[in-house]
């Protein structure tokens, strides 16, 4: 426990904190002439210092406020007890966000495009919202509540979301610096990177519409790569070769530069699904001479997620959201539903179950016609109920009745508390 001495003199009182140090010794940590409140508070925050090295854990927020706005002359003192680590140099040349920011994504090294291009988005909209010249440890916890306002205010809550985790993970990072004592994005709520309005089941049938109105190999499988074999595009289909086709055991191998950083998961082998083999061999046979790459314009056209969209309103298909990325999270849909199991569909897609349920799948039309005996238009949305309502006769027009409880009570009789199916 760290105790309070008090030091009269001719010019005013002084304060020390003595302490036990690791080797049991006494140490003071003098904190010279204040009045005995600041004095008062700084033994506690000391004797918290104290407690959080003996238990190897990292000192509260209000402690670590309090470390952060010290002179270095105070908080020296409190290094040589060894009750905090010495601060980095760094701290006394950065001072402002920009600055921050800047010695930070040079020390990133080399990223994915995407990774780029969504950390660069993030750190502009920091700048945009503070200033470059906005001193870091002026950004209160308020200020970053009104961040979060206003990205609100210009995006949907999934992006919003996505920003505010990297403004929290720059923060952090100067905080591990030394820069500031506290992260005021610490306890700002992300909320959900889902948004389940723009999860959409692509059919089969619109694909292959799209396919036919596609205008050459190059063309149909980039609509059949990721509808049927569940295949990341761009990344995963531009760097697909001829060579890495097995024709004779119906597979082929892909390179998963997503996931490229994690031990054994760098490539995924995926079969050959029979409703892509048709579009693969005729693109095999048709190939250019000496042709390496199955699909070479994606290797070397921009902007094909333009000129696909054109394609899917040419074949008179109404263009869903997110062109890629739902015909790929169709493509699990449909395994799953067929049966295969889990672990067969992780290792083709190359996500898990759980990826899969939150950003992929979504409600289908037959999952509502299937209990309700008539199909949703719009299945994913309810309705909300007010004022008065009037029973719906839709069971009397349908062909057959809904009996769910007459059907259970069939094959799972009651016995005590349990429901069991009849043998």
């Amino acid at each position: 426990m760290a105790s309070l001495c008090a030091d009269p003199g001719k010019r005013g009182t002084s304060y020390r904190v003595l302490i036990k140090v690791a080797n049991g010794k006494r140490h003071a940590v003098r904190l010279g002439r204040v009045n005995k409140r600041i004095a008062e508070t700084a033994r506690l925050m000391i004797e918290s210092l104290e407690a959080a090295v003996a238990a190897g854990h990292s000192p509260d927020r209000e402690t670590a406020e309090w470390v952060g706005r010290l002179g270095d002359e105070i908080h020296g003192r409190l290094v040589r007890a060894g009750l905090v680590p010495a601060r980095e140099q760094a701290s006394t040349t950065i001072t402002t966000l920009g600055q921050h920011l800047e010695k930070l994504f040079g020390s990133l090294g080399k990223q994915k495009p995407t990774t780029a291009r969504n950390y660069a988005r993030a750190r502009r909209l920091l700048e945009e919202f503070f200033g470059k010249d906005r001193k870091l440890d002026s950004i209160t916890e308020g200020d970053a509540d009104a961040y979060k306002r206003w990205l609100l205010d210009r995006y949907a809550p999934a992006s919003a979301s996505v920003d505010l985790r990297r403004a929290r993970q720059f923060l952090k990072a100067a905080v591990r610096q030394r820069l500031i004592p506290v992260n005021p994005f610490a306890e700002v709520t992300c909320g959900s990177q889902i948004n389940d309005e723009r999860i959409a089941y692509v059919t089969a049938a619109d694909v292959e519409l799209v396919i036919a109105a596609c205008p050459d190999n190059d063309w149909r499988l980039t609509f059949a790569l990721p509808r049927y074999a569940g295949l990341r595009f761009p990344s995963e289909v531009k760097d697909l070769k001829w060579a890495d086709i097995d024709w004779e055991n119906s597979r082929f191998t892909v390179r998963q530069k997503k996931l490229e950083h994690h031990p054994g998961r760098a490539t995924r082998t995926v079969p050959i699904f029979a409703e892509l083999r048709t579009h693969l061999e005729r693109a095999f046979r048709e190939r250019a001479a000496g042709a390496v790459y199955v699909l070479p314009r994606a290797r070397t056209t921009t902007a094909l997620s333009t000129h696909a969209k054109r394609l899917v309103t040419k074949a008179g298909v109404t263009l869903w959201p997110k062109l890629f990325v739902n015909m790929r999270g169709s493509c699990s849909d449909d395994l799953e539903r067929r049966g295969v199991p889990e672990k067969a569909i992780n290792a083709w897609i190359g996500n898990t179950s759980r990826v899969r349920q939150r950003h992929y799948h979504a409600v289908r039309p037959e999952d509502w016609a299937s209990v309700t005996g008539k199909a949703a238009q719009i299945p994913a949305r309810a309705t909300p109920v007010s004022g008065h309502q009037e029973p719906s006769t839709l069971h009397e027009s349908r062909e057959k009745t809904l009996q769910v409880l007459t059907h259970a009570e069939m094959y799972y009789p009651r016995q005590g508390s349990n429901l069991r199916p009849t043998v």
